[in-house]
């Protein structure tokens, strides 16, 4: 993929393969974060509150919601927020109907954290 200009640019670059999931979990996020600002973070879409709260990441046949105080979260979904890092975990989406209640509970719960207790992101 070519680099993006912008926000909007990052998600019209995106192959057909991923496309839509990458926009399926776009909704998500803006429909439960009117409040947060978006922008690209090292070269992703991103969204922020306080802090970095989540970013999307497009891979051949999926993305990720990368869920900047992830591993806070990954003790109450354990089965669907994955990674290993001390902060920064993971949710792995491979079609638009995965996107569902439970991402949408996820994406709530990051950002009440960012809003409630928010860690510093470098």
């Amino acid at each position: 993929m070519a680099k993006a200009a912008s926000f909007d640019d990052w998600f019209a670059l995106l192959p057909p393969e991923t496309a839509p999931v990458a926009l399926a979990l776009r909704q998500a996020v803006d429909m439960e974060g009117g409040n947060l600002s978006a922008g690209l973070a090292w070269g992703f879409p991103c969204w922020s509150g306080h802090e970095r709260v989540c970013s999307i990441v497009a891979h051949a046949a999926h993305c990720n919601l990368q869920l900047w105080a992830g591993a806070r979260l990954a003790p109450r979904w354990p089965h669907r927020i994955k990674g290993t890092g001390k902060q920064l975990r993971h949710v792995s989406v491979a079609a638009p109907d995965a996107v569902d209640d439970e991402v949408r509970d996820i994406i709530c719960a990051a950002i009440e954290l960012d809003h409630s207790a928010p860690v510093r992101v470098r």
